[in-house]
């Protein structure tokens, strides 16, 4: 799947080709046992967002993707710490550590609630996933001390995109891996529209090389016909998308946020970028 997951936005015939890849089904097997034996353990915290991570429409190929980079990045070296900015709880990380038992694998949030669940469920399925309770803003690790951070659909919930990344490159080692994905609506309504984007992606620029050719630039290829998007997502299977409230009700929030109505579901798509930390800026 090398060839196929790639950086930018994801084309549907890719995404399309994914789900029938021997990498995701063997992430799905995992994600399914996943969800159902730690159910009671997750408990009003699957209500916060969904009961089932992986089989949302981006997700399910922000996990792909990043587990590819990851490969790429970290061969056959066992001498990593990998962590999982802005983590929530899911299977990924538990997953990560079953397929690099000897990568240290650390995960930061700023929910309280979480270390609790972290540490039942590395007791009951013999996992080492270490929880931190922090701020991306103010990451409680140490300068330099990871080999590659991902950070999957979290910086579209903040606007402070400059003290994060600040953040990433200070824990980062020189030459270290970031993989970053997050949301873009092509119609504005929602976060993050093409124009802040374009912020975002700036600021990854003045701390960290591009590691492929794609292009910074947002807008030259999202209107495409072939991008996937929620719309497709949609076709596929509406349980993709995670939105579960009546449609006025979101409509009634875009007003209040936007001033403006927005079409139901939003139109979003997905960017997906792998960088290198500069050992001088």
């Amino acid at each position: 799947m090398k060839n196929e997951i790639n950086d930018g936005f994801p084309q549907i015939k890719d995404y399309l080709s994914l789900l029938e890849s021997k990498m995701y089904k063997d992430m799905e097997k995992f994600s399914d046992s996943y969800v159902v034996s730690n159910k009671k353990i997750l408990g009003n915290y699957m209500k916060k967002w969904v009961n089932d991570p992986l089989h949302q429409w981006s997700r399910q190929w922000e996990y792909p993707y990043v587990l590819s980079r990851i490969k790429e990045s970290i061969g056959n070296s066992t001498d990593h710490a990998i962590l999982d900015a802005g983590s929530g709880i899911t299977f990924f990380s538990f997953y990560l550590n079953k397929v690099y038992a000897d990568v240290r694998i650390y995960c930061c949030d700023q929910d309280k609630g979480l270390e609790r669940k972290y540490n039942a469920i590395n007791i009951k399925n013999g996992s080492s996933v270490k929880f931190r309770q922090g701020d991306l803003r103010d990451l409680p690790y140490d300068d330099n001390m990871f080999n590659l951070i991902y950070c999957i659909s979290v910086l579209e919930h903040t606007d402070d995109y400059g003290k994060i990344i600040e953040e990433f490159y200070r824990v980062l080692v020189p030459g270290g891996t970031l993989i970053v994905t997050f949301d873009v609506s092509i119609d504005g309504t929602r976060d993050i529209s093409v124009e802040k984007g374009k912020i975002l992606v700036d600021y990854l620029k003045n701390y960290f090389n591009k590691r492929t050719d794609i292009e910074f630039d947002l807008g030259s290829n999202i209107d495409g016909l072939d991008v996937f998007t929620t719309y497709r997502a949609r076709d596929i299977d509406k349980r993709l998308l995670p939105w579960r409230l009546p449609k006025l009700f979101y409509k009634i929030k875009s007003v209040v946020k936007n001033e403006k109505f927005a079409v139901w579901p939003p139109n979003l798509t997905v960017f997906c970028l792998t960088l290198t930390k500069k050992v001088e800026i």
